[in-house]
């Protein structure tokens, strides 16, 4: 597994590995099959979600899907809005509504808009995870690989086009690879993803995957409170008053009826 510390003997010229560390930053989502998990990378430092407003265009799902999984599996994550070169008069509206959903007061993650083309906020994004081991996940196309190339120009990757009929991304990157930026600092690469699947997580936990929650957490007149319809919900008064965003509650709501479906 990429990320895998391990032990190893050296026979010959050959080294021979021994065993695998422990692990521990993992992190994992659902397998297609819908019954086993798929562990992404192991012994990371914090999750960069990739995502972009267009070409792919913006999903909250699969942010909200990776945030969670990320926050379940108690790893920082942060929030990369990719491609701000294209952003044009009238992408202002969906600019503007992810930067007041997902910024950092709000949800406690950080969110950086970056261009690869330009260089906009890739010198911040990069100070963001110095000294850090990272892993990137994100939907197919939203140029994770274009993010490793501008820091590391010398790597030999292929970078794919979208369709133009589908607007949907090709997984340029057909493996998990681990690729050092500078020292202390490298970042996990993988491939594109259709869905982030997070049917591993038990529906009782979701509540504990969504940061801005917390704070309410306890603070329910019933002590089994899931945040639904309950009433005396301090998470539903949080809503309510504007302190939660309806975006995040709605996937949260939509996260939990799959659990019963």
């Amino acid at each position: 597994m990429t990320g895998d510390y391990a032990l190893a003997v050296t026979t010959g010229a050959i080294p021979l590995v021994e065993r695998i560390l422990p692990r521990s930053g993992v992190l994992q989502r659902t397998s297609s099959n819908g019954v086993s998990t798929q562990i992404i990378a192991a012994n990371v430092n914090m999750v960069l979600v990739v995502t972009s407003i267009k070409w792919p265009a913006f999903s909250d799902g699969f942010l909200c899907r990776a945030l969670a999984a990320s926050s379940w599996k108690e790893l920082k994550a942060t929030i990369v809005l990719n491609k701000m070169d294209l952003c044009r008069s009238q992408d202002e509206e969906l600019k503007n509504r992810i930067l007041v959903t997902y910024n950092l007061e709000r949800t406690g993650y950080s969110l950086f808009p970056v261009s690869c083309i330009t260089g906009h906020g890739m010198d911040e994004l990069l100070e963001h995870i110095r000294g850090m081991t990272v892993v990137m996940t994100g939907p197919s196309g939203v140029g994770k690989t274009s993010l490793v190339k501008y820091y590391n120009p010398s790597l030999e990757v292929r970078i794919g086009s979208l369709n133009p009929k589908t607007s949907k991304g090709k997984h340029t990157t057909v493996a998990t690879r681990l690729i050092p930026l500078e020292r202390n600092t490298a970042v996990i690469d993988t491939p594109g993803l259709r869905m982030f699947s997070i049917d591993h997580i038990p529906r009782n936990d979701l509540q504990f995957c969504f940061p801005e929650f917390r704070h309410c957490l306890g603070e329910c007149k019933f002590r089994d409170c899931l945040h639904l319809s309950e009433p005396g919900c301090a998470v539903k008064s949080a809503l309510d008053n504007g302190s939660i965003s309806d975006i995040r509650y709605g996937k949260y709501v939509d996260f939990m009826n799959e659990k019963d479906s």
